[in-house]
């Protein structure tokens, strides 16, 4: 009856308790045994068992049937009538699958045991075959286990090694079995479906399907995913220092040109490349019709070589061309850096991500904005940033803590190689994940300078691990909204397929206190369904922690600020405009205009300011070529008429057209109620197009209601004090602790 390991092991000892009573009771029945007419006796050890197939005296079945199969039989004299059921006790006794056959080693228990089972060959004769009868009979006649009468003892060492053999071997056999379905299923679609199907797009979305059910960040990437992921997480690729897109242009008939999205200052702006300019030509070969990915791929390659663009820019005549040298470029982390307020010693720095340079970036602006002495007061702006590297997190937040501080910890499996495998592909092996990484150099900032990091709900991942061990160590007041929430850990594994590879969630971390910031659990969508159902954590369930100065903090999904300040809602129109691209465009049309003032201007490093003029000029460039957004609630205003209309009820709709106009009226009306929301859009638009990006960047700092909130606590050190206690992180290293640093060559991404 296939009985399970444990039940095996329980019977032979049970069997080899009741010993001396059987042997007693065989010698009386020896001559009845001698007189009965017995089958044909099994092979001796090393006989052959695969010379067939057939149920026959003498010979191993087919269920057994297996090189892996190397019971030896109790005895030579062993001549049960049922062979069938001889072949059980044998498999029972030696822990072997039948389906799946596995050879294992034997204890110093199991040797003991098969001793006494081969006193058959010692005794001969019918005793010695009436005994290995017996023996047998009990293993297959005796009962298990029970619970009630006698508790099942706890597992040997063999029993669990048999157990994890068997469970690996069947999950094996359920992977093959799928793997078999899948590509089953592939080969009909592709030979027939109606109509002709992209194998490859048809196989991503399997894979992401199946993956997608898990998280939403564990996700299969293709070749070219593959590679945006390195050059984010790595923080530098080989080419010149521009990206491009496909933007449609205004006023004209033809197809979205390839224009200059990012030129960057250092690498292609150095040389007179600048946002908006349209890519005509690379190298001599006509690009106009290619997408951005291809046209990239142009762009980049190996450092040293040199590419030659044909540039048109709105306000020229005729397209110009620009010779550029590829080499290593660094994807800039910190977009902006500037002390605020000389007087007060005040200083403000932006991180935008978390690559492998970030940490050494931002130790440069820091060093550079404490080059006159240190700073009273610093702004870390992690506000808009997804996250990165756990090692670069763990890097960033020692700049602000001493050695020896703990930052952050893991519990979860972390996948490894097996090392010595000849396999294409290494088999892998999961290890514990639960890990602690502290500080392990002394702090670039000093402990007299007051830390304000600002947040929002885009602050996600690593820039949670940071802005949560600043504040559970008493180290920082957080200024703004509750952060995204994303308390996951993910490991990039490389595919066997070339280029290829998966985003694997392996592990939660824990802030300082003990906080899991996560805030939302997943769970499949059910039997057919894409994707994960997301359930926010409640309120009742998030737990209470403390600081090292002793104020409460909570697992609230997501880092809660210690200021709450909201960020300002954009109105209907803005969002429309914003959707729509329409400042860039308002940008080329004025430089098409003013593109020698322009250049004399981003010589002397500003801009023109965005005067009333411009702005009006701004509004009826919007009306003419932009149809405005009318509400939020247009789809259903439609869909209203339709429903009215089918109803029998049509007559209501002209005051539905009422209602809808009237929306209009109010969101036109933006154009001068949100004027200075608007204008400072204008203006960042006019920096992008002339000057580097971290213009752009300050000027979106205008009339930004957070950064001033931040400003106000940074500079008051009574309600600085009030939050952050000043003392409170001299005790908080780790006793006893070398501190952990991130396995670079393992890189988990958050």
């Amino acid at each position: 009856r296939n009985p399970t390991p444990g039940a095996t092991m329980h019977a032979i000892r049970r069997t080899r308790a009741a010993m001396p009573v059987l042997m007693l009771a065989l010698l009386a029945c020896a001559t009845c045994a001698q007189a009965a007419s017995l089958s044909p006796s099994f092979p001796a050890a090393g006989a052959n068992r695969n010379s067939a197939n057939s149920l026959q005296p003498g010979r191993i079945t087919p269920i057994l049937n297996s090189p892996a199969f190397v019971a030896t039989p109790v005895a030579s004299g062993f001549g049960l009538r049922n062979p069938l059921k001889a072949n059980r006790v044998l498999c029972a006794a030696r822990h072997i699958k039948r389906q799946a056959p596995v050879m294992i080693s034997e204890s110093q228990e199991e040797r003991n045991i098969w001793s006494e089972l081969r006193l058959g060959d010692a005794m001969k004769g019918g005793v010695g075959t009436m005994l290995a009868a017996t023996v047998a009979l009990g293993l297959i006649l005796a009962p298990g286990p029970s619970s009630a009468a006698t508790p099942e003892a706890p597992a040997t060492p063999v029993e669990k090694t048999v157990k994890d053999k068997l469970a690996g071997e069947a999950l094996s056999l359920k992977i093959s079995e799928k793997t078999d379905l899948l590509k089953e299923i592939l080969q009909d679609i592709y030979s027939g479906y109606v109509d002709p199907v992209d194998i490859d797009k048809l196989s991503e979305t399997a894979f992401n399907a199946m993956l997608n059910s898990l998280d939403p960040f564990t996700e299969f990437e293709n070749a070219q995913a593959a590679k945006e992921m390195r050059v984010q997480v790595g923080g530098k690729y080989a080419g010149v220092g521009m990206s491009v897109a496909k933007i449609p242009s205004i006023g004209t008939d033809r197809d979205p040109a390839l224009r200059v999205v990012n030129a960057q200052q250092g690498y292609a702006f150095d040389k007179g490349v600048r946002v908006g300019d349209r890519l005509v030509a690379i190298d001599g070969a006509d690009v106009t019709k290619l997408d951005a990915v291809a046209a990239t791929d142009l762009l980049d390659g190996k450092p040293g070589t040199s590419v030659k663009l044909k540039l048109m820019r709105d306000g020229w005549d005729l397209p110009k061309e620009v010779v550029l040298t590829r080499e290593e470029v660094v994807l800039p982390e910190v977009p902006l850096a500037m002390i605020l307020d000389s007087n007060k010693k005040l200083g403000y720095v932006a991180l935008s991500g978390f690559s492998q340079y970030s940490a050494s970036e931002l130790a440069s602006a820091l060093v550079e904005l404490q080059r006159d002495g240190p700073l009273s007061s610093l702004i870390l702006d992690l506000r808009g940033n997804p996250g990165g590297l756990l090692g670069s997190a763990v890097d960033v937040a020692n700049l602000f803590v001493p050695k020896g501080t703990p930052i952050v910890s893991t519990k979860g499996r972390l996948v490894m190689p097996t090392v010595g495998d000849s396999d294409v592909k290494a088999k892998l092996q999961a290890q514990d994940f639960d890990q602690t990484y502290y500080a392990e150099y002394p702090p670039l900032v000093p402990r007299s300078t007051r830390i304000v990091v600002l947040v929002n709900g885009e602050t996600a991942s690593a820039a949670e691990i940071v802005s949560g061990a600043l504040q559970d160590h008493d180290r920082a007041a957080v200024v703004g909204e509750k952060t995204f929430g994303k308390g996951l850990v993910q490991q990039i594994q490389r595919l066997s397929q070339p280029g290829t590879q998966i985003k694997l969630t392996i592990a939660k971390y824990y802030t300082p206190s003990g906080r899991c910031i996560q805030s939302k659990s997943y769970k499949q969508a059910g039997v057919g369904r894409y994707g994960t159902v997301e359930e926010r954590f409640s309120e009742a369930s998030q737990q209470s922690f403390k600081t090292d100065g002793g104020r409460l903090v909570r697992s609230a999904g997501g880092i809660e600020p210690d200021v709450v300040v909201k960020s300002r809602s954009r109105g209907m129109l803005e969002r429309d405009l914003l959707e729509k691209n329409a400042f860039f465009q308002w940008a080329g049309e004025w430089e098409k205009f003013h593109a020698l003032e322009g250049e004399q201007m981003s010589k002397a490093g500003n801009i023109a300011v965005v005067t009333d003029e411009m702005y009006d000029g701004f509004v009826r460039f919007v009306k003419d070529h932009f149809p405005l957004a009318s509400g939020p609630f247009d789809p259903a205003l439609d869909k209203l008429k339709e429903a009215l209309a089918e109803l029998g009820y049509a007559e209501a709709n002209p005051d539905v057209d009422l209602l809808k106009q009237h929306m209009a009226q109010l969101t036109e009306a933006e154009f001068y109620k949100n004027k200075e929301a608007l204008r400072r859009h204008l203006q960042a638009a006019l920096n992008e197009r002339f000057l580097p990006a971290a213009y752009k960047y300050a000027s979106s700092l205008q009339g930004d209601e957070q950064l001033k909130a931040a400003i106000q606590l940074a500079t008051s050190g009574n309600q600085y004090s009030s939050i952050v206690k000043p003392d409170a992180l001299a005790g908080a290293k780790a006793a006893g602790s070398a501190g952990v640093s991130p396995s670079l060559s393992v890189q988990p991404e958050e």
